[in-house]
């Protein structure tokens, strides 16, 4: 069996297919793994722009919505009101006396 010439060429040359060739078979599991990561990417990123696309259907066409927005996160008031920000760690209070 040791003596079987053939044998041998196919054990090498299973070897070489392998780890050493450049379509190895490591290689074609790495870049497997590679396409399912960058497909769970995509996949994520499409669920990303369809939220930011209700998002602005919503600012768009509420004008309360766009007003709270307003409100929340750029601080902005009306003439005749004061608007104290009070920060903690977790949550940001915003206190509006007219």
């Amino acid at each position: 069996m040791f003596k079987n010439k053939y044998l041998w060429i196919s054990f090498f040359f299973f070897i070489w297919m392998s780890f050493f060739d450049s379509n190895s078979l490591m290689l074609h599991y790495k870049f497997n793994n590679s396409i399912q990561e960058m497909i769970l990417d995509r996949d994520s990123l499409k669920k990303k722009v369809l939220s930011e696309d209700n998002h602005l259907k919503k600012l768009t066409t509420d004008p309360k919505y766009l007003e709270k927005l307003a409100r929340e996160k750029f601080y902005m008031k009306k003439e005749d009101e004061d608007l104290f920000v009070i920060s903690s760690k977790n949550q940001i209070k915003l206190i509006k006396i007219t």
